[in-house]
């Protein structure tokens, strides 16, 4: 990427060193340690420890090589001189980033009534998703939803390594953010409704081992969603934030600028008050004064594969696929944050990556039978999962199989895959899916281990006998053993939807430094923000991503406009 490729390796290995060498370091501990009585000698054996802890040779983290996509980066690292700026403009607020915390955030700043400026540095915005969480929104009326236990729940999956302030502000401002995005909605053309997604009550996608809390929203209910949107909810976000933006050009005081990117943070003497934003407009450098605030709304980072590389485990992308329509997730926000002295959230951190997915994305509806019956397999033959836990789950555990979850298959007969027929011969073609008469004939056909896989099967169906899956103990009453004379391997691999972790922020969402201080005049939200997932996201509650992105953008412009 020239001038502008945050892949550069002086910066990434400032970043990164810093972090490995304490993290590193401390990993040894002081067991076995000597003390030598003499000072300049125990000096060298001090430093000595140090080459140690900081020689990645030594250090036991794998790594492998992103093998997802490209996005063009805005963020630049070398210091813009004031020499270089072609004009200044001034604002009191200044976003960057036109997806749905963006749009949000620019659209209840400029309903505050400020003056807003939206810079978004791909040609039409981004946005793509299925649902959202919230929690007494107007359009929930009668259902029940416990505060605390949902609070309960997000601190647990994330095993308590996150603060509460972030989840409380979702938990307790996303019914109220979510009314006022229907109120733009309402102001556009198109007639979209967020409503309550209905859904059994102890599963979310999949059989779940946790009672579902019922937060669920989307835009199922949205005639005026086209029908080339194909799944309907996964697209919807597109359209959603297409209508955003023609609602946002109905206000005098909301300016909404494409192909213009973000690419320096501006911060007074260097660690004082974050003032504006330096963007590229055409080939010149522009700088937008913010004097309320700069809202980062940039997403994550998955279209970087250094700082997929970087920052997350190499079994969440290494053999993974990607579903993700538009590429302007670099990891910008990120980076300008960190160039100006914010904290983020401590590595490994997590992705969003579901089951589910072939090796372009994600299979279409007509798997949905197959892969809701079928076994999951590795090389060996042998089952690895609970096959009917959440779609995170699920990936995780493929993910943990040997080499990344490469050699995994979805196992299944004819008894299974209604609604696959007619993609029976397509999926062959593409070398996705074999078949064969026996276990032993289908292994041997997609390089499974013939009597690892008919051992399995035949265990498999002896837990119908027995009425418990003694291995994992899967739900029997929600599927079916292997009775057909056809049977048939569906190749499978994690897709990543998105990244999930970010600058750490309070619950005001304003971005705070390595100090723990608040950075006065910066905010981060939706993916671009932290401090909120850890480990894992937890495909079991619905819709936090979303959700979270929807409210942080209304908190943040809402705090920024008008303070405490």
């Amino acid at each position: 990427m020239g001038g502008t490729d945050v892949s550069r390796r002086s910066f990434l290995k400032g970043v990164g060193f810093a972090g490995l060498s304490a993290g590193a370091f401390g990993a040894f501990g002081a067991a076995g340690v000597a003390f030598a009585d003499d000072a300049s000698a125990g000096e060298a054996q001090s430093d000595m420890y140090r080459r140690l802890a900081c020689d990645t040779n030594l250090v036991p983290v794998a790594k492998a090589a992103c093998p997802g996509p490209r996005g063009p980066i805005g963020f630049e690292e070398r210091d813009i001189a004031a020499s270089e700026i072609a004009r200044t403009e001034e604002f009191d607020i200044v976003v960057v980033g036109a997806g749905i915390g963006g749009l949000t955030a620019s659209l209840k700043a400029a309903e505050e009534g400020a003056k807003v400026v939206c810079i978004e540095k791909m040609s039409k915005g981004r946005g793509c998703f299925e649902c959202f969480g919230a929690v007494n929104a107007k359009c929930q009326e009668g259902t029940d939803i416990d505060k605390t236990a949902l609070l309960d729940e997000l601190y647990r999956s994330a095993y308590w390594r996150t603060r509460p302030e972030p989840a409380r502000t979702y938990v307790d401002r996303s019914g109220e953010a979510t009314d006022f995005w229907q109120e733009m909605l309402d102001k556009g053309e198109s007639g979209f409704v967020i409503s309550k997604v209905e859904e059994a009550p102890s599963t979310n996608g999949m059989p779940a081992t946790t009672p579902l809390i019922d937060t669920e929203l989307g835009f199922y209910d949205s005639p005026s969603l086209p029908s080339d949107a194909d799944v309907r909810s996964g697209y919807s976000g597109i359209y959603v934030c297409l209508e955003m933006q023609e609602v946002a050009k109905t206000y005098d005081n909301l300016d909404l600028r494409f192909n213009t990117p973000g690419v320096q943070l501006v911060r007074e003497g260097g660690n004082g008050r974050v003032t504006g934003v330096i963007a590229k407009s055409g080939e010149e450098y522009i700088r937008l004064d913010a004097a309320k605030g700069v809202i980062l709304a940039t997403g994550g980072y998955d279209a970087n594969p250094e700082l997929m590389e970087a920052w997350t485990r190499p079994e969440d992308y290494a053999t993974s696929s990607w579903w993700n329509p538009g590429w302007g997730t670099t990891g910008d926000g990120h980076l300008m944050g960190i160039k100006v002295g914010a904290q983020m959230d401590p590595c490994p951190q997590p992705v969003m990556n579901f089951r589910w997915g072939n090796p372009d994305s994600f299979y279409d509806a007509r798997t949905w039978n197959a892969i809701y019956f079928a076994i999951m397999v590795n090389g060996d033959g042998k089952r690895f999962v609970r096959e009917d836990l959440p779609f995170q789950s699920v990936s995780n555990a493929q993910n943990a199989q040997p080499g990344y979850g490469k050699n995994c298959w979805q196992v299944f007969d004819e008894t299974m895959f209604e609604g696959m027929e007619d993609a029976v011969e397509e999926f062959k073609g593409k070398g996705w899916l074999f078949e064969g008469s026996s276990p032993e004939e289908l292994a041997k056909a997609c390089g499974i281990d013939p009597q690892g896989l008919a051992d399995t099967i035949e265990r498999y169906n002896g837990f119908f006998e027995r009425g418990v899956d003694e291995d994992f103990n899967r739900d029997l009453a929600g599927t079916i053993p292997f009775s057909g004379a056809r049977f048939f391997a569906l190749t499978t691999n994690s897709c990543i939807l998105a990244t999930v972790g970010g600058l750490m922020v309070d619950g005001s969402c304003r971005v705070l430094d390595t100090g723990d201080q608040v950075i006065e005049g910066l905010y981060a939200v939706g993916n671009a923000s932290g401090g909120f997932f850890a480990g894992n996201y937890p495909r079991h509650i619905p819709g936090t991503s979303i959700g979270r992105a929807v409210t942080f953008g209304y908190v943040a412009a809402e705090h920024a406009v008008k303070g405490a």
